[in-house]
């Protein structure tokens, strides 16, 4: 490694430092204002504000999988990736005016501090079977797209400190993430969440706007300025050698809008893929969910979803754009990145840390490390929440709701044991494993919670006729269909034109809706209140 960049490594480093331990400070400063009940260490005492709770939101949703995988999946899909900027904003849109108002009113009749406890009091369950059932569907899940948000802190680090061992880049991630949510819980997260989504938004804005500046943006990529449209064309299977030359394979499909599918492939790929198939999952985030929840009236929520919503089209198009420039910067021999010097196994690698790599070596060190701690503010801001909601069904609804009898008091000892326990086994699951953090996290994290409890959300908000029954049988369906078909169905490597591509999560959002529907009508229960 050159002496540049280990200077470099040296200011991102301290720029980094400088920017987590100012996250941390928030994080624990918040932690007095968690010790007065459970309400507040979960649900920051129903608080939230437009702002707070628009950012923090649109922060949890979107992880590491934006800062990493998106970028990588532009990298590697070309202007295809583009669509899912409607398929994002679709859920963003339903989420915050049709589902947030509802769930805020109906979450405070109910005085429902979690998820599983608006299921089981609004049902007015007896015996604890939804609860448990949205127990585990949460836990499953949540110890899947933490495990995958330290993953990709794992990589993040690895790159952004020159030679630092991938393990001791996750172990970094959930030293920052656990301090202050095992400290602070929920306000903690909202705040500090707040604040990494403004970092997030100006990073992902300003970072392509400098490379149009400085590399030609979009001319460079499709005019064919120093061989980039041949690149992106015909390069579909680059690889960076260790010797520092580049291996090309002719295949068609990175300036396609379909990805080089035609026909019902073409289809397949934009309702049924990652590109607009993603909507469906908004509804039935926990992380996000929480927030309506804590929301302080119907007006937060309309203007808090203007807010998340503009914040989301500016960061997934500086996301993409970013994995374009990449992909179109490394299709050419006349590379001025300093990449060189470095040893890249893999495309696919390459191709999620193209944003942490392009600013490496195009930034000065102390913008770069402000990069890199956008990176771990994407991270933070959904491992967070997930461990909070972890935690909350964990600890109040098993422990508190089912064993404890001091049912009144604070549990923050059990919560933050919780919050500790999942994260460890977050850890573990990924300490010695590199995952692709994009399809890690939409194919299980996103896909299981999303099909779960998102059908089921919405019936329960609209329709007055589902049913206790109804729900019990469309989240089981949808959790089945969801995890069996993720596994089972993958497309082959190199991508098939004609492989009709079915993301798990449209096919058991469907047959969880479904399912819940028939049962509802064929066992409808007691009626609901309104």
């Amino acid at each position: 490694m050159s002496v540049f960049a280990a200077v470099n490594t040296t200011v991102v480093a301290a720029s980094f430092a400088v920017y987590t331990l100012g996250i941390i400070g928030i994080g624990l400063y918040s932690a007095k204002f968690a010790r007065r009940s459970d309400e507040d260490y979960f649900l920051a005492g129903r608080s939230l504000g437009s702002w707070v709770a628009a950012l923090s939101a649109s922060a949890s949703s979107e992880s590491g999988w934006v800062t990493l995988g998106l970028v990588g999946w532009a990298f590697t899909t070309g202007v295809a990736a583009y669509w899912i900027i409607p398929g994002c904003l679709l859920g963003f849109l339903f989420n915050w005016f049709v589902i947030a108002g509802r769930m805020s009113d109906r979450s405070r009749e109910l005085s429902a501090l979690t998820l599983p406890d608006f299921f089981a009091f609004n049902f007015k369950e007896r015996l604890p079977l939804l609860r448990i059932l949205s127990v585990i569907v949460i836990l499953v899940a949540m110890l899947l797209y933490v495990a995958a948000q330290l993953a990709a802190a794992g990589k993040a680090f690895s790159v952004g400190f020159g030679d630092l061992d991938y393990r001791i880049g996750v172990l970094i991630g959930a030293g920052v993430v656990l301090l202050y949510t095992v400290a602070g819980g929920f306000r903690a997260v909202c705040w500090t969440d707040f604040l990494q989504a403004l970092l997030m938004v100006g990073t992902l804005v300003v970072f392509p706007i400098y490379l149009f500046a400085v590399k030609g943006g979009y001319t460079y990529i499709f005019d064919g300025l120093d061989g980039a449209f041949a690149g992106l064309q015909n390069a579909e299977e680059l690889e960076l050698l260790n010797s520092g030359q580049f291996e090309r394979s002719p295949v068609t499909g990175l300036l396609s809008p379909t990805w080089g599918r035609t026909g019902v492939a073409a289809i397949g790929f934009l309702i049924g893929s990652h590109a607009l198939g993603i909507n469906f999952g908004y509804p039935g985030q926990p992380h996000v969910l929480v927030r309506f929840m804590a929301l302080k009236d119907r007006r937060a929520a309309r203007l808090g979803g203007i807010i998340s919503s503009v914040w989301a089209l500016l960061v997934y198009w500086g996301a993409i754009t970013i994995g374009l420039m990449a992909r179109a910067l490394t299709s050419t021999d006349k590379v001025e990145w300093g990449m060189k010097m470095l040893d890249w196994p893999t495309r696919s690698t390459y191709g999620e840390l193209g944003l942490v790599l392009s600013a490496m070596h195009m930034l000065p060190g102390v913008l770069a490390g402000l990069v890199l701690a956008a990176v771990l503010a994407a991270i933070c801001s959904t491992a967070d929440s997930q461990l909070v909601v972890a935690a909350s069904s964990a600890a109040n609804d098993l422990y508190a709701r089912l064993f404890s009898k001091a049912k009144k008091q604070s549990h923050m000892l059990v919560n933050r044991l919780v919050v500790l326990g999942i994260g460890l086994g977050a850890v573990a699951l990924v300490i010695n494993k590199e995952v692709n953090v994009y399809q890690y996290v939409l194919t299980y994290g996103w896909a299981i919670l999303g099909a779960s409890f998102g059908p089921q959300i919405i019936l329960l908000l609209l329709w007055k006729r589902a049913s206790y029954a109804g729900c019990i049988a469309g989240m089981s369906s949808g959790f089945a269909v969801a995890l069996i078909w993720g596994i089972i169905h993958t497309a082959p490597k190199p991508p098939d034109p004609a492989f009709i591509e079915i993301y798990n999560l449209p096919l058991a959002f469907v047959a969880a809706m479904i399912v819940n529907v028939v049962v509802s009508l064929l066992a409808p229960g007691r009626p609901r209140e309104s």
